[in-house]
């Protein structure tokens, strides 16, 4: 027999009025009463009723996304892969540029539940609250999260591996003969950054490389910062022969300043991007990156997200596309 919302309230001891305001997020709920009811909900097993509820709320084919950084090249190629697909299904995209901010993602996600949007993809936050992301799928609202990986096994995800993107490139770099490489960019507190350190890190080891923590600096996802990083960098570090940029974008900063430094990019020094966005084929010198497929990704969220929305009630689902380095003038060819 299956649990009902009456069970759940008489399991932790509130009333259902109590039980609903957790599961729609709505009303003034003590953080201790809130986690009661979701262990409750664990429990017993509830079930909420999204058939049930779609059709009280009339969720439409709207479907939200939220990414970190608009102005970013990659997340411009994500979203062109998932608003083609939503067009040839007919579904409508709206866009959200949360900036690293909780408060601001929190915000736009109540308002789609509002406007009864069908399901949402976004690149979460850092520090996003996986409990309020749960007590909002509950509601019948799907997630999938893209490029971010938080949660592990608790939402659909779709993204690359990080770890061996960055294997690849550092592989690439010592081949060539270089042993002091940098790498720059992404914020400390990223976990993205961290299994994208760790694939540096691992190559580094296994050719017999001291790793120089000197060699990493962390900085906002900019041409500007990439560059301002880089500058500093090789002041006091000449030695330096190679860098990985975190993303295209700051890799780009890092090609900005090697010239400005009166040094040759690919000659005097080699660079490395990730995420190759397509204005790293048009670069000078064109950039050698590794590639993620952001428009696959897009696409591969949006096959789920509207999957979801249709019922689809199969074991979460976790999409992990292989990255490939793209070589190019960068790294001297």
């Amino acid at each position: 027999m299956k649990a009902t919302i009456a069970d759940v309230a008489k399991y932790c001891g509130v009333s259902t009025a109590t039980v609903s305001l957790v599961l729609t997020n709505k009303g003034r709920i003590s953080a201790r009463t809130r986690e009661r009811v979701l262990e409750a909900v664990k429990q017993l097993g509830y079930v909420y009723n999204q058939a049930a509820a779609n059709l009280r709320h009339k969720r439409s084919n709207l479907v939200g996304l939220v990414i970190p950084e608009i102005t970013n090249p990659f997340y411009s190629e994500m979203i062109a892969g998932l608003s083609h697909y939503l067009e040839e299904k007919d579904s409508l995209l709206f866009l959200a540029n949360a900036q690293e901010s909780v408060e601001r993602q929190v915000k736009f996600i109540d308002s789609l539940l509002s406007q009864n949007a069908g399901g949402v993809v976004m690149c979460p936050a850092m520090d996003t609250d996986l409990d309020y992301l749960k007590t909002v799928e509950s509601r019948g609202f799907p997630i999938v999260l893209a490029v971010r990986p938080i949660g592990e096994d608790l939402f659909d995800f779709v993204g690359t591996n990080n770890f061996m993107g960055l294997q690849l490139a550092t592989e690439h770099l010592i081949k060539k003969g270089h042993r002091h490489i940098a790498f720059i960019g992404g914020l400390e507190a990223s976990k993205t950054r961290s299994h994208r350190l760790g694939g540096y890190m691992s190559k580094l080891m296994e050719h017999g490389i001291p790793f120089n923590e000197n060699y990493i600096r962390s900085c906002a996802a900019s041409r500007s910062e990439g560059a301002k990083v880089t500058r500093e960098l090789l002041e006091r570090y000449p030695e330096i022969t190679a860098i990985i940029g975190y993303q295209d974008i700051v890799a780009f900063g890092v090609m900005r300043a090697i010239k400005d430094l009166g040094q040759r990019v690919g000659t005097d020094i080699a660079v490395v991007g990730f995420d190759d966005v397509a204005e790293a084929s048009d670069t000078s010198p064109t950039l050698t990156s590794v590639s993620v497929s952001a428009r696959e990704i897009g696409r591969a969220a949006g096959e789920i997200i509207l999957s979801r929305m249709e019922g689809d009630k199969q074991p979460y689902k976790s999409v992990v596309f292989p990255p490939k380095l793209v070589v190019r003038q960068s790294c001297g060819g």
